[in-house]
């Protein structure tokens, strides 16, 4: 697990749901090979793969953003009670490691959803009643309004997109928006002094990542841009879930030469703990160092 990171005035707390393995390289990106996989696996921590089967770990979690003005939720996760034939694993510990670090769904100021896929908005809402109501009562939802009109169509079209899943839209996001807690943005947006979130679309229609900052230090939170420390080794491995593959790839690849000459700090979703950390030009791509090892 990621500890919390002090960034100046801002504290960045992750909020893990679970880790686990999931595909293998050559059946999650597109362009992968086993045998490129396995030459860039001799290189990294063995938390990052399965030797066996070489299928690439993943987590799944959240960050909490605390300035001296807000407190932001960067992505939901999965959510409780929602997609269980996909979400095969228990998702209640995400509220309660939530809880026990010390928030609560009251104070909770701004919920920033990277983009809407299942896994990054699933504790938008929780079920009461019978009936889906925001998990974050006093909290501002913001949502790319590309992205939300893409998801918006699909559920009115019911023209699902391929390895996309229908009603997510309808469960995670219209009922923030019928409870008047949505604002939708497009472009890059300051949501305080410390917070601004940037677009970087590709992997969805309005994908953005979330830029933190106090002084000269900064800290980027990717969403899915990255999934794993294979794509900063091959920056153009999209995955099969993204909706331009080109155009993630593009993203991915202006975000990663501007991290390595900045010297930024990285908070990708999907990297297992300790999660932050910094890349540097290696080659034809990037390695990825991180941040209790720089610090070792």
């Amino acid at each position: 697990m990621m500890q919390d990171i002090r960034l100046g005035d801002v504290t960045i707390s992750a909020i893990p749901e679970t880790v686990r393995p999931g595909k293998t390289p050559e059946t999650f990106f597109i362009g992968a090979t086993r045998e490129a996989a396995a030459r860039h696996y001799e290189t990294m921590e063995p938390f990052l793969y399965v030797p066996e089967t070489g299928q690439i770990v993943m987590a799944f979690q959240s960050f909490v953003v605390r300035t001296p003005r807000r407190t932001i939720l960067i992505d939901t996760c999965n959510g409780e009670h929602k997609f269980t034939d996909a979400v095969v694993w228990p998702t209640r510990p995400w509220l309660d490691r939530f809880h026990a670090l010390g928030f609560s769904v009251d104070e909770i100021d701004v919920v920033l959803c990277t983009h809407l896929h299942i896994d990054h908005t699933g504790w938008n809402t929780r079920l009461e009643n019978g009936a889906w109501v925001p998990t974050f009562p006093n909290a501002t939802y913001i949502f790319s309004a590309t992205e939300y009109a893409y998801w918006k169509n699909v559920a009115e079209t019911g023209d699902v997109p391929p390895l996309q899943r229908d009603g997510v839209w309808q469960i995670n996001c219209l009922p923030i928006m019928e409870a008047g807690q949505a604002r939708l943005i497009d472009g890059a947006h300051e949501i305080d002094d410390h917070v601004r979130i940037e677009p970087s679309p590709g992997h969805s229609p309005g994908h953005y990542c979330v830029r933190i900052r106090s002084g000269a230090l900064e800290a980027v939170a990717l969403g899915d841009l990255i999934h794993h420390p294979l794509q900063c080794r091959e920056p153009d491995w999209s995955t099969r879930y993204c909706w331009d593959p080109v155009m993630a790839t593009e993203s991915r690849r202006t975000l990663l030469a501007a991290a390595a000459q900045d010297r930024t700090l990285l908070l990708p979703t999907h990297f297992p703990g300790p999660t932050a950390g910094y890349v540097s030009q290696d080659g034809a791509g990037y390695a990825y160092s991180f941040l209790d090892e720089e610090a070792s």
